[in-house]
């Protein structure tokens, strides 16, 4: 089944802001600000605090009082924002920001202006559960609703891009969130973008149906490059559908038609794995169910799979793969010395191995610089 694309949340890159809105003044000093009446002037201001980046909101009172609101170290400030996202009559407080590096922002949201309560995210929970490309104003069934906009960026073919679009309504203290989906447009970049979005959610027909669309019906003139990065991606889903005969057609096609490609020695290997265990598909199959797990950044569940499943066990002619993909997910789970021994073991069990000077060379890279090791 096809990802169900929600129309209304196409048109809200369209929709004129709700009334209430309003736009802060922006200073030399690097600060933003709107004056709020019977409250006072709400100030979104960068500093500095032993070398560190930290913005600060405060309140301005009459007479020139200031007291502080809240303090974000190591954040800028992208935007302040003043809306009633609850529709009570009562204002909300929207503080924006965003870090030093990068682009992507982040909202504070603050309500009761007597106190100015923090809603979101909760004062007792860390980090905030969403950063985006972009926040705006818009409406959900004619309601006041926070969208945040986010740059689906796997495949960098465009413009145009294709944007996941999540809609945020304020209800009873909670932002819930109430609606998603994404741009629209039959551009071959969106497409392909689509189809890698349900790749990497484990939504493999629908990523089979999205790049054929890419290559079939898309709009603008697709080159040698994305269209190799179609194939590709297209061997990978009919792999982890265990369409193993068609995953290889695809993966010849590449390595015949398009030498010269950096996905080629890829292509190769997948040919190679694949062709050398036709045979042996009960392992074959489980290795791809783990590979589909690491796949969708179900780390840990793969490492469970490799750890109890009886197939991991069995031993055969894909053990040193098992354990060297097992070393992979526990260096990505930071779990760098239990990773170490995994490799140890393949160098004692499989010293002819061909992953043998790829185990070597990790090996001595964590030997060398253990404390750098964050995963891959």
């Amino acid at each position: 089944m096809k990802i169900k694309l929600f129309c209304v949340v196409l048109s809200m890159l369209l929709l004129s802001s709700i009334p209430g809105n309003s736009q802060p003044v922006a200073s030399e000093s690097t600060s933003l600000s709107f004056s709020l009446e019977g409250v006072g002037e709400v100030i979104l201001e960068e500093g500095l605090t032993d070398e560190v980046e930290t913005t600060r909101l405060l309140l301005q009172k009459a007479g020139g009082a200031r007291q502080v609101i809240d303090s974000f170290e190591g954040l800028l400030p992208a935007d302040l924002l003043k809306n009633d996202l609850d529709g009570d009559g009562q204002t909300e407080i929207i503080a924006i920001l965003k870090h030093p590096d990068g682009v992507d922002v982040m909202p504070f949201i603050y309500t009761d202006l007597n106190a100015f309560r923090r809603i979101f995210p909760a004062p007792d929970v860390d980090g905030n559960p969403i950063i985006c490309r972009e926040l705006f104003f818009s409406t959900h069934e004619g309601n006041p609703a926070l969208c945040a906009r986010n740059l689906i960026g796997y495949h960098d073919y465009g413009p145009p891009d294709l944007f996941r679009l999540e809609l945020y309504r304020l209800q009873k203290g909670q932002l819930t969130l109430v609606q998603q989906g994404f741009s629209e447009g039959d551009h071959f970049n969106i497409l392909m973008n689509k189809g890698a979005y349900a790749l990497h959610n484990g939504q493999y027909l629908e990523a089979l149906d999205y790049y054929n669309q890419a290559i079939s019906s898309a709009t603008g003139e697709i080159d040698t490059r994305a269209y190799v990065d179609v194939l590709f991606n297209l061997a990978e889903a009919r792999k982890f559908t265990k369409d193993f005969k068609s995953a290889l057609e695809l993966y010849q096609r590449i390595v015949v038609e398009f030498s010269e490609n950096p996905q080629t020695e890829t292509a190769q290997r997948e040919i190679e794995l694949i062709s050398d265990n036709l045979d042996n598909l009960d392992a074959l199959s489980f290795y791809v169910d783990v590979l589909s797990n690491i796949n969708c950044d179900r780390w840990e569940t793969a490492l469970g799979l490799l750890q109890n499943h009886p197939v991991a066990k069995a031993g055969g002619k894909l053990q040193d793969r098992f354990l060297f993909t097992q070393g992979e997910v526990l260096t990505a789970l930071n779990r760098v010395e239990e990773a170490m021994k995994v490799y140890q073991e393949i160098k004692e069990k499989f010293p002819d191995s061909p992953i043998i000077e790829s185990v070597e060379a990790l090996l001595e890279d964590m030997e060398e610089k253990p404390e750098e090791t964050d995963g891959i």
